[in-house]
C-alpha cells in the first residue's frame, strides 16, 4: 500500500513521480486481473460491490490502491480493473513523458525549454496513439467481462447493494456514464457505433448508481506547443444524456478538460429529465491535483443520489397526537444508546433496533417503508467521587437531553440500500427536524418521578375564618402552649399558633395545634416555615388527616394580617420529610454499618426505571415474571417477534418485550457512563429498562392506570390479570394466569333448619385481613411526642388465613323454613393453585379515608401447609336447599366473598356492598366502589334489596351469537357484547346502550369461566376445574410486594425475590428497588410489613 504522504494527493497525481517512460504490466488480482480490496469484516457483515475505473495512471498507481482501500474501509467490496493493460484493454499512463493531464514547470529554464521541445513533439505522438487504443468498442467488452465475473464471485455483495455501484476519475469517469447508460446492443457488445435503426435492441444499465470526478472530455488542448492535442473520444453531451441511473460529478473550476459548456448542457439535461443527479464544482483546484474532497464524498453521494424516496408522498412530520418512538425499539428494550442506534421509520415513526436482532429490518419488510432516521446517543462522562445525592425535595431539575448525551443522525433507505441520505433533501429537513423535536412516547419531565396529587377537601373549600385581626408578630415567633419556635401551625379559621408533632428527621414538636383541633373542631392549619411567596404551602386538614391545598391561602393568611409576599420559605414541606423518609428506609440500599449493598448482574436480575410514579408497576411485573407460569409463556428468545403492524400497541409483544428485558440478562449490567474513583464507596448500578410501552397498553382507558399518580400494587396485579386472560393465547401458549386460579367453595348452613347450600367461585388471589392489636410504645424522656405512634403485636400468617376461612353469621331469609335466624358461611378452597397471591390487608377507616397500619405479618422461609382449609364438600347427611324457581318472586343473592370483603373493609355497610356487588355484576370491586359513590344519597339505599326472577332469567340466558355479531360490527369486542346482552334480556339496542354507559365494563368471558356450581346446569361440557384438588397441598414464600407510606397512593414499592445467585449454593434474596438489583439484607423484617406475597407450591 502507498505510504502516508502519497494519501495527500488526488488517485492520478503520482503520474507525476516516474521519470521512465513506458507501459508497465498490469497487476494481477486475485481472479480477474483487477485489484481487490475487501472490508476487514467481510464476508461475515454484509458489503456492496464497487467498481473503480482509474484515470490513465491505472492500478500501479499507489494513490489509486490507497483510494481503493479507501472504499473498502467504509463497506465496499472494490473491484478495480486494468482498463489500460495490453492484454486487458490498454497501457497504462504512469509517468510524466506519457501523462496527457500532467502539468509542466511554470518556469522552465532555457535548457528545458529545448527539452521540453523535444518532449512534446514526442508527447504528442505518443499521446495520439495511446488515445487511438482507448476506444469504448475495445473498453466496454473488457469491463462487462469484469462485471459478469465480479457477479459470480461477489454475489452477495451485489444483491446486498441491490447492484453495482462505480466510481470513476478522468478517463474512467466517461466509462462511468457509459455503464449507466441504455446502450444499443451492439456498443454495449463492443462493436463500431453505427447510426440506429428502428428495432435497435438496447442493454444496460449495467450499474445501480454511479460518480465520477474531473471527468475528460473531447477538447482541443494547446500548451505552449501547438501539436499537443487531446482529440480522445472523451466525455460526450450524447453520454451524458444517455444516463439512466443516479449519478453524482464533481468537477474542478474552468477544466479545460471538462469544459463548463459541456458540464452545463449535460446538467440541463439532467435536470430537465428528473434524473436524479448533483453536479459540485471546486474552484481553484487544478485537474491533475484535485484534493480527496471527492474521494470522501464519493462514497455518500453514491447513496444519496441512489435514493429516490425523499419526495415521498407519505412522508409526514408527526402530527402532535402521533408517537414518536424515538428511543429505544418496540420489540425489545435495544436502543439509541447502542452502538448501531436506533432506527426510526420516517412514515409511521416505529422505533427499530438495528443490533444482531434487527427489528428495523423486520418492520421495513412487513411495513414497506423505505426511510428510516437512524438514531445513535452516547453519554457524556460522568465521574462520581461519591455516592450520588438523595432527594431532598419533589420537584427536580431535569437535565436537558443536550447536557446528558451526544446525539448522531443518519438517514437511511432500506429500499435503495442508502445509507446516509442527504438529510436537506426532498422533505426530509422538515420530517427529520420534526422527528427530533417531537416528545418521546416515554417523555415523562423527571421532575414528576415522585410527585403526589394534592387536592383541597370540603373543609379548605368552605373555610368560614373568626373576626379578623392583626397577629403581631411577636406572637408568631413561638407556640401559644410551649415554647417552641420551630413546627408551628396557624389556624386558618381563628388564628391560633400550635406547634405540631413530632416530625421524622429531629423535628420536635409537642402536637398542641392537634390539641387545638381537638378542642375547637378547627380542622384547617398552615405551617407558617412552609409559606413562599408564590402561594404555596403546608396546608393540613386535620378533619380528614390528609395534606390538602388552599386556593384562598393568600386571602385566608391577609385576613389574620399575614402578607404572603412578605414571606420566606424556612422549614421542610411535609412532602419533602416524607420522601426523605421514603428514601431513609431506602429499601435500603446500605447495610447497618453504612455500607452499599452489592449490585446484582446477570439472567434475571435487570433493574426497571421509574418512569415517574411507577414503582408499583416495577415490583409486580418483577414478581410476575420470576414465576415459571410468565417466563414460559412469554420468554422465547429463539422466536421473532409477533408480526403486527404496530408492535406498540399490542400486549403479546410488550409483554414479551419485558419478559426478553428481565430475563435474558441482555440489559443486565454496570452503567458504563458512570465511573467511580478507586477510593470511592459507591458502586455502579444498571440503567435499568423503561416499561413506557407496556405501562401505556396496561393503563389505556383506565381512570387510574392511565395517569401518573401513584397506584396500588395490588390493584394494579388484578388489573393485569384481568387483561392477560382477556388476551389471546394460541395453542400451544396457555393464559399463566391459570397458574394463579383455584377455586373457593362457600357453604351457607340455616340456622334453624340446617338445610345447607354450596357455593363454588374462580378467584386467582385471595385478601386476607390482618387482626389489630395495637400496644403503647414506651416512650423516653428525650422524646417529644406527647401522643406516641401506634405499635402494633406481631400477627402470625396462620392467624389471618384462619380469619379468612372461618364462620360468620348473615342475616338471610331461608328459602326452606322461611326463618330470619340468617345462616352461617364459610369459605374453603376446593382445589389450590400452582401459584397463590395474598393480600394482606393492613387498613382501617380513618375519617372514611384508608389509613395503612404498620402490622406485622410473620412469615416464615419454611414450607407450610394448608390441608386444614380444603373443603370437604357436601357431607352425608346433610340436606340441600331447594333450587328457587324461575317465578319466584324473591331469590337470594350470594355475593363475591372476595369483593365483599374488600368493600367492607373500607368501611361500607354490608347491605349496601351487596347491593353495589348485584348492580355491578358481583365480580369487581372497583366496579362496585363507583358504584356506592354514585348512589350515595338515594333513599333507599340502606333498604333490604329484592332480586327478581326476570333479573335472574336475563342475567344466566346464553347471549344470542348473532347479536354479539352485530355488536362486534360496531366495534364492540364479544365479552361486552355477551354481557351487554345478558343485562338486557337479548335487546340488542338496549345492550349498546348498556355498553356506553359501563365502559370500564370489561364483559363476560364465559369462555374461560368454569362451570362448577352445582345449581349450574351441567348437560353441557365442563371444563376442568382450575387448579388442583390434591393434597398435601405444601407452599413456600417466593417473592413479596413492599411498600413504604402511610398510603397505598403515595410512598414507594419494591420487590423481594428468592433467587440462585451464580456462584452461590444456596437461595438468597434479591431486592429488586426500581433501577437498583441488589442483594438483599434483613428480609425477615421486610416480610413482616409487606403488602403481596407471592407462594410457590412445593
Amino acid at each position: 500500500m502507498a505510504d502516508e504522504e502519497v494519501a495527500t494527493k488526488a488517485p492520478e497525481s503520482d503520474t507525476q513521480e516516474s521519470i521512465v517512460p513506458g507501459d508497465t504490466p498490469a497487476q494481477k488480482g486475485p481472479s480477474m486481473g483487477v485489484y481487490i480490496t475487501k472490508p476487514s469484516d467481510y464476508p461475515h457483515l454484509p458489503s456492496k460491490l464497487l467498481l473503480f475505473l482509474t484515470s490513465g495512471t491505472g492500478i500501479h498507481s499507489k494513490n489509486n490502491q490507497l483510494q481503493a482501500d479507501r472504499y473498502a474501509s467504509e463497506g465496499f467490496v472494490v473491484v478495480m480493473p486494468d482498463q489500460y493493460e495490453r492484454r486487458f484493454g490498454g497501457d497504462s499512463l504512469q509517468n510524466t513523458a506519457t501523462d496527457p493531464i500532467a502539468a509542466p514547470d511554470p518556469n522552465p529554464s532555457v535548457i528545458e525549454k529545448v527539452k521540453m521541445g523535444f518532449v512534446d513533439t514526442a508527447k504528442s505522438f505518443m499521446i495520439d496513439m495511446w488515445l487511438a487504443r482507448q476506444t469504448p468498442e475495445k473498453i466496454l467488452p473488457l469491463l462487462h467481462k469484469v462485471i459478469e465475473g465480479a457477479k459470480d464471485e461477489f454475489a452477495d455483495a451485489v444483491a446486498n447493494g441491490d447492484g453495482i455501484y462505480a466510481v470513476g476519475y478522468c478517463f474512467g469517469g466517461k466509462y462511468v456514464l457509459l455503464l449507466g447508460s441504455e446502450l444499443p446492443d451492439t456498443v454495449a457488445k463492443g462493436q463500431a457505433v453505427k447510426d440506429e435503426e428502428k428495432g435497435v435492441v438496447k442493454s444496460g444499465p449495467q450499474i445501480k448508481a454511479g460518480a465520477l470526478a474531473h471527468g475528460a472530455c473531447r477538447y482541443e488542448l494547446v500548451r505552449e506547443s501547438p501539436n499537443l492535442h487531446l482529440l480522445g473520444t472523451m466525455i460526450t453531451r450524447e453520454d451524458i444524456e444517455g444516463l439512466k441511473v443516479p449519478v453524482t460529478m464533481a468537477c474542478t473550476e474552468n477544466d479545460p478538460l471538462f469544459p463548463d459548456d459541456i458540464r452545463a448542457e449535460g446538467q440541463k439535461y439532467l435536470v430537465d429529465n428528473d434524473m436524479p443527479h448533483e453536479v459540485q464544482v471546486f474552484p481553484g483546484v487544478p485537474h491533475d491535483h484535485s484534493n480527496l474532497t471527492f474521494a470522501s464524498k464519493a462514497n455518500l453521494d453514491i447513496y444519496q443520489m441512489a435514493c429516490k424516496h425523499v419526495d415521498s408522498a407519505e412522508l409526514r412530520a408527526p402530527t402532535p397526537a402521533q408517537a414518536v418512538y424515538r428511543e429505544d425499539c418496540t420489540q425489545c428494550f435495544d436502543s439509541i444508546d447502542d452502538p448501531n442506534g436506533l432506527d426510526v421509520c420516517l412514515y409511521c415513526f416505529n422505533g427499530g433496533c438495528c443490533s444482531d436482532r434487527n427489528h428495523a429490518a423486520l418492520h421495513h419488510r412487513s411495513s414497506k417503508h423505505p426511510l428510516v432516521l437512524n438514531i445513535k446517543r452516547s453519554r457524556k462522562k460522568t465521574k462520581r467521587d461519591e455516592p450520588p445525592q438523595k432527594i431532598s425535595k419533589l420537584a427536580i431539575a431535569a437535565e436537558t437531553e443536550e447536557d446528558r448525551y451526544d446525539t448522531k443522525t443518519e438517514v437511511r433507505c432500506y429500499d435503495c440500500n442508502v445509507n446516509d441520505v442527504d438529510k436537506t433533501r426532498g422533505k426530509l429537513p422538515a420530517v427529520v427536524d420534526s422527528v427530533l423535536k417531537a416528545n418521546t412516547f416515554a417523555k415523562q419531565a423527571e421532575v414528576q418521578a415522585w410527585e403526589q396529587e394534592i387536592t383541597p377537601c370540603a373543609h379548605t373549600l368552605r373555610l368560614e375564618q373568626e373576626p379578623s385581626r392583626q397577629i403581631e408578630s411577636q406572637d408568631l415567633g413561638h407556640c401559644s402552649m410551649c415554647e417552641l419556635k420551630e413546627n408551628l401551625w396557624l389556624c386558618l379559621q381563628c388564628g391560633n399558633l400550635g406547634c405540631g408533632r413530632q416530625q421524622f428527621g429531629g423535628v420536635g414538636g409537642n402536637s398542641h395545634g392537634l390539641k387545638h383541633t381537638e378542642l375547637t373542631s378547627h380542622a384547617v392549619a398552615v405551617k407558617l416555615g412552609s409559606i413562599t411567596p408564590d402561594g404555596t404551602a403546608d396546608i393540613y386538614c386535620y378533619a380528614c388527616n390528609e395534606e390538602r391545598t388552599d386556593r384562598e391561602l393568600a386571602a385566608h393568611l391577609a385576613h389574620w394580617g399575614i402578607n404572603i409576599a412578605e414571606r420566606e420559605k424556612t422549614e421542610k414541606s411535609l412532602t419533602e420529610m416524607q420522601i426523605e423518609q421514603n428514601l431513609k428506609w431506602e429499601f435500603s440500599m446500605t447495610t447497618e454499618d453504612g455500607k452499599e449493598l452489592m449490585p446484582v448482574f446477570g439472567e434475571g436480575f435487570t433493574g426497571l426505571k421509574n418512569l415517574g410514579n411507577s414503582c408499583y408497576l416495577a415490583s409486580v411485573l418483577q414478581c410476575l415474571y420470576s414465576t415459571p407460569a410468565f417466563t414460559a409463556r412469554y420468554y422465547h428468545p429463539q422466536d421473532p417477534p409477533p408480526s403486527v403492524p404496530d408492535p406498540a400497541e399490542d400486549l403479546e409483544t410488550q409483554l414479551r418485550k419485558v419478559a426478553d428485558g428481565l430475563l435474558s440478562g441482555r440489559y443486565s449490567g454496570p452503567d458504563t457512563d458512570v465511573t467511580a474513583s478507586e477510593d470511592s464507596p459507591y458502586i455502579p448500578h444498571q440503567k435499568g429498562l423503561a416499561p413506557a410501552m407496556l405501562k401505556h397498553l396496561v393503563g389505556r382507558g383506565h381512570e387510574e392506570f392511565s395517569t401518573m399518580r401513584q397506584q396500588d400494587a395490588f390493584e394494579l396485579l388484578l388489573h393485569l390479570f384481568k387483561l392477560i386472560t382477556r388476551s389471546p393465547h394460541t395453542a400451544p401458549a396457555q393464559d399463566p394466569v391459570k397458574a394463579f386460579r383455584f377455586v373457593m367453595e362457600q357453604r351457607l348452613q340455616c340456622i334453624s333448619c340446617n338445610r345447607v347450600r354450596y357455593h363454588t367461585n374462580e378467584q386467582d388471589n385471595i385478601s386476607i385481613p390482618v387482626p389489630v392489636r395495637r400496644k403503647l410504645r414506651v416512650v423516653n424522656s428525650d422524646e417529644f411526642d406527647e401522643k406516641p405512634k401506634d405499635v402494633f403485636e406481631p400477627v402470625s400468617l396462620k392467624e389471618c388465613l384462619d380469619i379468612f376461612t372461618g364462620a360468620e353469621e348473615v342475616e338471610l331469609t331461608c328459602p326452606a323454613c322461611n326463618s330470619k335466624a340468617g345462616f352461617t358461611k364459610r369459605s374453603l378452597f376446593k382445589s389450590f393453585p400452582n401459584i397463590l397471591a395474598v393480600n394482606a390487608r393492613r387498613f382501617e377507616l380513618v375519617n372514611w379515608v384508608p389509613t395503612k397500619l404498620d402490622i406485622p405479618v410473620v412469615v416464615n422461609d419454611e414450607l407450610f401447609n394448608m390441608d386444614a382449609y380444603m373443603s370437604s364438600g357436601q357431607q352425608d347427611g346433610e340436606e340441600l336447599l331447594p333450587e328457587e324457581s324461575d317465578d319466584a318472586t324473591t331469590l337470594h343473592f350470594t355475593p363475591n366473598q372476595a369483593a365483599l370483603e374488600q368493600l367492607e373493609s373500607m368501611g361500607f355497610p354490608r347491605i349496601r356492598c351487596e347491593k353495589a356487588l348485584y348492580a355491578t355484576g358481583n365480580d369487581d370491586a372497583e366496579a362496585a366502589t363507583n358504584w356506592l359513590f354514585a348512589h350515595m344519597e338515594d333513599q333507599d339505599i340502606d333498604a333490604p334489596f329484592k332480586q327478581t326472577a326476570s333479573r335472574t332469567r336475563q342475567a344466566t340466558a346464553r347471549a344470542n351469537p348473532d347479536s354479539i355479531e352485530m355488536m362486534a360490527a360496531m366495534g364492540i369486542s364479544a365479552p361486552q357484547a355477551r354481557k351487554a346482552l345478558k343485562e338486557t334480556g337479548g335487546d340488542v339496542e338496549r345492550a349498546v346502550d348498556w355498553v356506553f354507559s359501563h365502559p370500564d365494563d370489561q364483559g363476560d368471558f364465559e369462555d374461560d369461566t368454569i362451570v362448577q356450581d352445582d345449581d349450574a346446569d351441567t348437560s353441557g361440557d365442563v371444563k376442568p376445574m382450575a387448579g388442583s384438588s390434591e393434597l398435601p397441598a405444601t407452599f413456600r414464600l417466593q417473592s413479596i410486594v413492599c411498600h413504604k407510606g402511610t398510603s397505598i397512593h403515595a410512598g414507594h414499592y419494591v420487590a423481594f425475590i428468592r433467587k440462585y445467585v451464580p456462584d452461590d449454593e444456596a437461595e438468597s434474596w434479591i431486592l429488586y428497588n426500581d433501577e437498583k438489583v441488589v442483594k438483599a439484607v434483613d428480609i425477615e423484617e421486610m416480610k413482616k410489613f409487606a403488602y403481596v406475597y407471592f407462594f410457590n407450591r412445593v
